[in-house]
């Protein structure tokens, strides 16, 4: 049985579900607009040597 209760619980989930999904994609281009710098480190292991 499909009541009111039900039809609203349902548009609450999928109001917040692309809510979440929307503020999830502008993080990912806050991201890419400032990269995380990487420091790398110099390895001692040589596949040459083996």
């Amino acid at each position: 049985m499909f009541t009111a209760y039900h039809a609203i619980m349902f548009a609450v989930l999928l109001i917040g579900g692309a809510g979440v999904i929307l503020k999830a994609s502008s993080g990912e281009e806050s991201l890419a607009n400032n990269p995380v710098p990487v420091k790398a480190t110099e390895s001692k292991f040589d596949l040459n040597t083996y």
